[in-house]
């Protein structure tokens, strides 16, 4: 909606223009016995309080969007692309803490992205300076309402926080405020500016913010170089929350990083810029960050402080699925998936990682997207993501940025833009909900247009001049597989996707056909060797790639399992390790599947796991690392519940209305079991090997049809609990 259906005559208020982290205070007057409502937008991020009490205990509020225009400079010239521009506001009951006569409304103001300038991160990531806007609907004991509007009436002050870097840290000043800031004397303030209007959508935020989830108490490893060194237990995103005990005009640096240094201090490598710096008032209070987060499982303390806990921070969302083996190494992929794509949501946003870059890449998000939807709770945080994925598409050309919300970055036409597609598709198999694909269809078929539009004879070669192509990012040792393939597959992949689409909202495109043939063609003219059935010589899942688009015959799927019987490992990046690991399930050979996900050797799950790690890292073990929280390669856990549970769809099946349960039974795993949560309810599949005889325990919800197809069985499964045997020898 457009601002004066939100906020009616309210104005943008700001400060001096420099100052990003200010204190905004007003008072205004209520009837006894009110109600009130207020709706609220602090850009970058906001905390909004009455009369001293803090309103919510959501943090980095309102999530990140691509909120209004900017101007970007993209290799010397000038960003052209037209895209879409949401602001998100919130709405919280104000009743219960309105008193009769004079109330105090105030709000802390930090930058966010919306107002960060950083070192690493130029002018590119700034849409302005801090705001606020609010508008206060009360309501007496008769019925009559009255509106409290934000405007000249404001005053603001420098915050506490002196500095504050978005990507890298804060620096808090005690002696500037005391703790009743809130609710003390403001009249020696300064009056707020009035801002201009932002040409954007406003629309009420319906998507989880962050919490504190969970509290640590971290382990003292040491004293380094007059650095007390501690260890979280694990690699978190979160705030170290520290006890002043310093004297007053004293100084404390917390520095953090996910490893540690030869030296025993947090390692720099593995740093990326992060601080805390706080400069004491002598009073003892706790103090933490307030508007940024931190990623880390080690940090130290320089100066007087004590450490009261660390408090593990990420986006409001539940689990919503369990998987359980005997195998340490599946379960270890599980669970450290599902942890490295919690630190990786914030602000609505799934990033790539929780600190250098923070960014919504739409590879990563796409790639992983099936793995969280299986595992996690967070469909309105899809929906949220969706709007950005559809806002950062260009009006003009169709062209899908590589992150959504928009920042400039690297990516590729292929696995990147391809989530326009690929995601709203599986929110809607997941959850049976076609108004994504209805909103997003025309974006869907304009981009599968601009690709075509950038093919050389046939080949998606890139779709920016200038810009990066990563083809299947993170390889070990380097990419070998060619991009153009890797791209060809994705726009050939979206296409069977924007087919089945184009049928469920009963569309017809004619282009698409004409699309992929030529996208075939062109990848057997190129690629193809029709002596030995392989596709780019079969370097890192090349084979794979084409197998799951319907391309090849029986010789390019043996030389595949041919070569990962033998190599024992992966060899692929961020997509070939998915690709390859669902495709061998799928095409009946789920040893090797298993064998990979299992495999001991360096380049491995387990080499991660053996290293100690508590997330995924970026790169595989034995190439050179930069993050150590990256969910990318964990979007294997799709296969966990899909094959080694056996908990799928029929083809044709949406929202899990019709369910088929069948495992492929390793012989190495005896027993299996596992939940996911659908719109009807959970399903729990469980079997255990018992001698000559399967036992099954299988729970089916109300409203989804279910049977058990494996081997010679099919048996047709009741809504409740389905406990059962059935013999080895009808299986194998």
């Amino acid at each position: 909606m457009k601002f004066e259906k939100m906020f009616g005559k309210a104005k943008w208020i700001g400060c001096d223009g420099k100052t990003d982290t200010p204190y905004i205070r007003t008072v205004f007057f209520a009837p006894s016995n009110a109600s009130g409502k207020i709706a609220i937008c602090g850009l970058g991020y906001f905390e909004l309080y009455i009369n001293g009490k803090r309103i919510s205990d959501d943090l980095f509020v309102p999530v990140t969007s691509d909120y209004v225009k900017r101007p970007i400079i993209v290799n010397g010239m000038p960003f052209d692309e037209e895209m879409g521009h949401r602001c998100y506001v919130l709405e919280y009951d104000i009743g219960d803490t309105l008193i009769a006569g004079e109330n105090q409304l105030a709000v802390a103001l930090g930058p966010g992205f919306f107002a960060s300038l950083t070192e690493s991160f130029d002018e590119e990531v700034c849409f302005g300076e801090v705001r606020l806007c609010y508008r206060i609907l009360l309501t007496d004991k008769n019925g009559e309402e009255t509106e409290v509007l934000s405007g000249e009436d404001a005053k603001w002050a420098q915050g506490d926080i002196t500095k504050c870097d978005f990507f890298h840290g804060e620096t808090v000043d005690l002696r500037l405020h005391d703790d009743d800031w809130t609710v003390c004397d403001f009249s020696n303030w300064n009056q707020v500016r009035i801002l201009d209007d932002m040409d954007a959508e406003y629309q009420l935020q319906d998507c989880p913010g962050d919490k504190v989830i969970r509290y640590l108490i971290p382990r003292l490893i040491g004293t380094y170089a007059g650095k007390k060194v501690y260890d979280a237990g694990e690699n978190i995103t979160g705030w170290v929350v520290l006890k002043d005990t310093s004297t007053k005009d004293e100084k404390i640096r917390v520095l953090f990083s996910e490893n540690l240094g030869h030296d025993g201090l947090p390692d720099p490598l593995y740093m990326q810029w992060q601080s805390f710096e706080v400069i004491s008032d002598g009073q003892g209070r706790c103090v933490h960050p307030r508007f940024t987060w931190n990623a880390f499982r080690y940090f130290s303390v320089a100066g007087n402080a004590e450490v009261a806990h660390v408090a593990v921070i990420h986006s409001d969302i539940p689990q919503a699925s369990s998987f359980h083996s005997p195998h340490p190494v599946l379960n270890w992929i599980h669970d450290t998936f599902v942890h490295t794509m919690l630190c990786n949501m914030h602000g609505g946003i799934p990033s790539d990682c929780p600190h250098l870059e923070r960014r919504g890449y739409t590879g990563d998000g796409q790639l992983t997207m099936d793995a969280a939807l299986l595992t996690l709770n967070h469909r309105a945080f899809v929906r949220k993501w969706m709007r950005d994925i559809a806002d950062c598409q260009d009006r003009n050309s169709g062209h899908v940025q590589y992150t959504a919300p928009y920042t400039r970055c690297g990516g590729g036409p292929g696995g990147w833009g391809s989530a326009i597609v690929s995601v709203p598709y599986r929110y809607y198999k997941y959850y049976g909900d076609i108004a994504p694909l209805e909103e997003m269809y025309d974006g869907m078929c304009r981009y599968i247009e601009y690709l075509n539009a950038h093919s050389e004879n046939g080949l998606v070669v890139r779709d920016r001049e200038g810009e990066w192509c990563l083809g299947d990012w993170c390889c070990p040792g380097g990419m070998k597989i060619p991009e153009p393939l890797v791209n060809n597959y994705f726009m050939i992949k979206s296409i069977d996707m924007l087919e089945e689409i184009s049928g469920v909202l009963k569309k017809t495109n004619t282009d698409l056909k004409r699309y992929r043939e030529q996208a075939s063609d062109a990848i057997l003219r190129t690629y193809y060797d029709a002596e030995t059935g392989n596709f780019a010589g079969n370097v890192q899942g090349a084979n794979a790639f084409m197998l799951d688009i319907g391309m090849g015959d029986e010789r390019t799927l043996k030389n595949m399992v041919d070569h990962y019987d033998k190599l024992g490992c992966y060899d692929t990046g961020i997509f070939g390790t998915e690709i390859v690991t669902r495709t061998l399930f799928e095409k009946g050979y789920a040893n090797t599947a298993y064998k990979l996900l299992t495999s001991d050797k360096d380049v491995s799950f387990a080499g991660w796991m053996k290293r100690g790690a508590t997330t995924l890292w970026e790169y595989w073990p034995g190439d050179e690392q930069r993050s150590l929280s990256h969910p990318m390669f964990g979007a294997v856990v799709s296969c966990f519940y899909w094959y080694l549970l056996g908990i799928q769809q029929e083809k044709s099946s949406a929202g899990y209305e019709n369910v088929v349960i069948s495992p492929k039974l390793i012989h190495c795993i005896p027993s299996l079991s596992g939940h996911i949560e659908t719109a009807h309810g959970k399903i729990t599949a469980a079997y255990k090997v018992m001698g000559d005889r399967v036992d099954w325990n299988i729970h089916i919800p109300a409203g989804v049809n279910a049977c058990l197809e494996i081997g010679t069985i099919r048996r047709e499964l009741q809504t409740g609990e389905n406990v059962f045997s059935t013999a080895c020898k009808e299986i194998n």
